[in-house]
């Protein structure tokens, strides 16, 4: 079998693993980025990019031109059970389809120099002593061993890396399934502010409404996943949210419109709070939706998955230089993400709990708690 040897080889071109690589490439390590799709691509998701993602952006140097494809939001609009309501002026978030979106990322790690192999099924990890030390991988028909000093899973929601070091975890209290289309909408109808509608027929989830360039709006909806298994009466994500469009107020602007492509759905991965997780082993790091770093109760996943790269691509340089790839040495992403993210993820957690409870839905819009649901989705900085 060839083999191939690296530095570092980060499994995932989306932006959390692009971003880990244009971190690695530009500090000068020698990395490899593999994606099993071909570029670019589609990937179904709410489209945001929170004023959490705009500093990764901007340090990377590719702001102008995301900018320049993507939507500013214009605030956001937020909703309850009872019908009353609650805006939150801009923050300055995005909506840029993931098509766009992450090919930019990938882009800007290509020219920092890392070296990038489409079309790449990961299917195993290299074990050797307790250490991972690479992948093994099918390119283009041919089986190699991709060998490296570093292994980063960037590989998404049903990450086999994270699958492969026993960090992968599926209960329904950890997961939720959402789904979206595209809309074309009427200016007229729509203030292009981001929506998020908590209906008494969605929860425990929400249906949101995105807006993007060209009068075009992303429409969808997602449920924690043990909620939803028990739920009785409209069993799929489409009919739940085609019911919500038809008897909701606020769903007049997409009313009768024509969804765009296919409606699609995916799983998210959420352990934080339930089946904490230390995200590394011997020779590997998980970040993005791989780690489960999704935000519960918002479902953000872009500004924590570019977070981590960043934290991982430090990480790792400081394993290069010490010619250490022990946990005892990559232990260090974990405390440094930990820091800033348990706290405002555990306030999360409480609110996420809530969804199911319309009466203390209701009351979190009253005058007096307003704050406490602003800071919980971090809409002051994030949205």
């Amino acid at each position: 079998m060839k083999t191939i040897e690296r530095e570092v080889i980060v499994v995932g071109a989306g932006p959390g693993g692009s971003a880990c690589a244009a971190y690695l490439a530009r500090a000068g390590v020698d990395v490899l980025l593999l994606d099993k799709e071909i570029w670019p691509r589609d990937k179904p998701c709410g489209d945001g990019q929170t004023a959490r993602a705009i500093p990764h952006i901007k340090e990377l140097g590719f702001f102008d031109e995301f900018a320049s494809k993507g939507f500013m939001s214009q605030g956001s609009l937020w909703t309850a059970p009872n019908h009353s309501t609650i805006e939150f002026p801009a923050g300055g978030g995005y909506c840029t389809p993931r098509r766009i979106f992450d090919d930019e990322v990938r882009h800007t790690a290509m020219r920092f120099g890392a070296e990038m192999i489409e079309n790449a099924w990961v299917y195993d990890v290299i074990l050797e002593d307790g250490f991972v030390k690479g992948v093994k991988a099918k390119i283009n028909g041919e089986y190699l061993e991709l060998r490296s000093k570093l292994v980063v899973g960037a590989d998404g929601s049903h990450s086999l890396i994270a699958q492969k070091i026993g960090m992968f975890h599926d209960t329904d209290e950890n997961a939720c399934v959402v789904g979206r289309c595209y809309v074309q909408v009427d200016p007229k109808d729509f203030a292009g502010k981001v929506e998020i509608h908590l209906d008494k027929d969605v929860m425990p989830g929400y249906v949101w409404i995105f807006p993007e360039r060209n009068n075009i709006v992303n429409l969808g909806l997602g449920f924690q996943r043990s909620l939803y298994n028990k739920s009785t009466g409209v069993k799929t994500l489409q009919e739940t949210l085609r019911k919500w469009i038809e008897e909701s107020p606020f769903g007049k602007p997409v009313r009768g419109k024509k969804w765009i492509g296919e409606f699609r759905g995916w799983r998210i991965p959420n352990d934080m709070g339930v089946d904490r997780k230390d995200n590394y082993v011997n020779g590997c790091m998980l970040i993005g939706d791989a780690a489960s770093l999704i935000v519960p109760f918002s479902g953000e996943g872009v500004g924590p998955a570019m977070d981590s790269a960043l934290i991982v691509s430090d990480v790792a340089q400081t394993a290069l230089k010490k010619n250490d790839f022990s946990g005892e040495v990559l232990k260090e992403y974990k405390t440094r993400y930990d820091e800033k993210n348990v706290q405002p993820v555990m306030m999360a957690w409480k609110m996420n709990a809530m969804l199911a409870n319309q009466d203390a839905v209701n009351a979190m819009f009253l005058p007096e708690n307003r704050q406490k649901l602003a800071a919980a989705m971090g809409i002051a900085h994030h949205i």
